[in-house]
């Protein structure tokens, strides 16, 4: 089973030593001892331990001329799961003394069938150690190719939309880009700078600024290319056909992860491997290369001192077995080209199930959602207990509840308006409250004469349906000025948050028996008022 997969491109002349260094030190970790430099660049085999598990390392070269080229395969056994051994390809391609691509290849071998543990998505330590060496010499550093040597961020301007945006869409992209949004709070579910160092050379960090404008980036990006209130959003490698799909995680999902940022950034390598393992996998310096092309130039060697001698047999000898050795290297490239197609299918036909799998739960929440909807709006309305709630409140001696005011208004024109659950939190505190009828009254006008106004003419004309004293179309200029107040008018409606400026009123006083605020949103495609908020005044620089 193929786990990761990534390629580097290195410069500078202080590159190969660092590589070197962070290599011979791996892998004194996996087999026990430290191997010399001359060990580490020629072939041959050692065998180790790394704790109670044993483990084997092959060293390949061909270092006969320029290009250098060497690989290291390493396998062991799982030290707890039994059956399974890993395997570690890393191969190093040195095309000057300041040019250098490196591959990194692990997968695992399941010895039975019947291991059911899962592989958990992680970075190779060896990963880790190369990155920190060539950040810490003096003349060496990654290629402007490889993603993740910065984290890059968005939302301080139109500009930056603009600039992501043609990044996302550029056909020679060949990394995803994970977008991480904060929350309402201004907080991060997922730390970047972790998530960077897990996912180097694979995918590019974007992080949202805490004073995003969540218009601003869904007017450029559009709502599948962006993120907003903590979630997180992959956009995967463009397809041939320039597709770019996107994955998309909300605050929920990621928390329900685990507490940790380590089971976090798990699952969101894993999701990035599922992208990018098979195109690295295709750039990978194979191990049988290097063994093939160390065979060829050492027959080529042999050929040319020969060539002057008169020992006819000997050179023929040397001629089948180049003619051999070439076609068993077309033989085996021709295998590993067949294996690399079934991996692509297999990785494309999986692909295409998470699709369906999170289209089929998109429907079914949606599908839930309107039944939900149906039987609180449509089939409750008219029924003999909403006539009787109304009864009730209409004779009794006391006020209805803003909460009752709600149920009310769903029951009776739950085709009109939409009453999120921030709104029914809000509302459940203010049982106090002492203008309970005229509260009622105010958002019956507000889905039925408020409603039918927006839909013939517009603002101006809706207005006029509140007194001065009872409707706001927006806040101050020191409450939209002001980021943190301009939150808590923020309310999550079908999963982004939305804006409520707008807001009806009664009372000025800072009581609560007294005063109250509902803040809502016209949805003009659904014509549907949308209530977020029925609760004590929000903060202003007042108060």
């Amino acid at each position: 089973m193929l786990v990761y997969a990534n390629y580097l491109a290195l410069q500078g002349h202080g590159a190969a030593d660092a590589v070197f260094r962070a290599i011979g030190g791996w892998l004194k970790e996996q087999i026990g001892y430290g191997l010399r430099p001359e060990q580490l660049k020629q072939d041959g085999e050692f065998k180790g331990k790394r704790g109670n598990s044993p483990s084997w390392l092959k060293v390949y070269s061909a270092i006969e001329e320029m290009p250098e080229l060497y690989a290291w395969v390493l396998k062991n056994s799982d030290e707890s799961v039994r059956g399974r051994q890993w395997i570690t390809e890393l191969g190093l391609k040195k095309i000057r003394s300041d040019l250098l691509e490196l591959s990194c290849v692990v997968r695992t071998d399941e010895q039975s069938t019947l291991i059911a543990d899962a592989v958990a998505a992680s970075q190779p330590r060896v990963i880790r150690y190369i990155v920190q060496n060539i950040q810490k010499a003096k003349d060496a550093g990654f290629a402007a190719s490889v993603p993740g040597t910065i984290i890059k961020s968005v939302g301080k301007d139109k500009d930056s939309y603009r600039g992501l945006l043609a990044e996302i869409e550029h056909p020679s992209r060949d990394y995803p880009i994970v977008l991480v949004s904060p929350t309402t709070d201004g907080k991060y579910l997922i730390n970047v700078d972790h998530l960077q160092e897990n996912i180097f050379g694979l995918a590019q960090v974007v992080q949202v600024a805490t004073d995003y404008n969540s218009y601003e980036m869904e007017e450029i990006l559009g709502q599948p290319w962006s993120a907003w209130n903590g979630a997180v959003n992959i956009l995967h490698i463009p397809t041939q056909s320039g597709f770019i799909r996107g994955r998309f995680f909300q605050s929920a999902e990621i928390e329900a992860w685990g507490d940790t940022q380590h089971a976090r950034i798990a699952q969101i390598l894993a999701w990035v491997t599922n992208n990018t393992n098979i195109p690295r996998l295709r750039k990978r310096i194979r191990p049988e290369g290097v063994s093939h092309l160390s065979m060829r130039r050492r027959l080529q060697a042999v050929r040319a001192k020969g060539a002057g001698m008169d020992v006819e047999q000997l050179r023929q000898e040397l001629e089948n077995a180049t003619r051999l050795e070439h076609e068993q290297a077309q033989w085996i490239e021709e295998l590993e080209r067949e294996n690399d197609r079934l991996e692509t299918e297999i990785a494309e036909v999986r692909a295409e199930i998470d699709d369906a799998r999170s289209e089929v739960n998109k429907k079914e929440y949606v599908i839930q959602s309107l039944k939900d909807r149906l039987e609180a709006a449509g089939a409750g309305r008219g029924s003999s207990v909403d006539i009787e709630r109304l009864i009730n409140i209409a004779c009794r001696n006391d006020q209805p509840t803003p909460l009752e005011c709600l149920d009310v208004l769903q029951s009776i024109h739950g085709d009109k308006c939409i009453i999120l659950d921030s709104a029914r939190k809000s509302a459940k505190n203010m049982n106090r409250f002492i203008h309970g009828r005229q509260l009622l009254s105010m958002l019956i006008r507000l889905v039925t004469d408020y409603r039918s106004a927006l839909i013939d003419g517009g603002d101006s004309k809706a207005k006029k349906c509140f007194g001065k004293n009872e409707f706001a179309a927006k806040e101050s200029e020191t409450v939209v000025n002001n980021k943190v107040m301009r939150r808590a008018r923020t309310f999550e409606y079908e999963g982004k948050p939305v804006e409520m400026l707008r807001h009806l009123k009664i009372g000025v006083e800072d009581d609560e028996t007294k005063t109250i605020r509902v803040h809502f949103h016209w949805d003009a495609p659904k014509k549907r008022i949308v209530i977020g908020y029925c609760g004590p005044h929000l903060p202003v620089t007042s108060h």
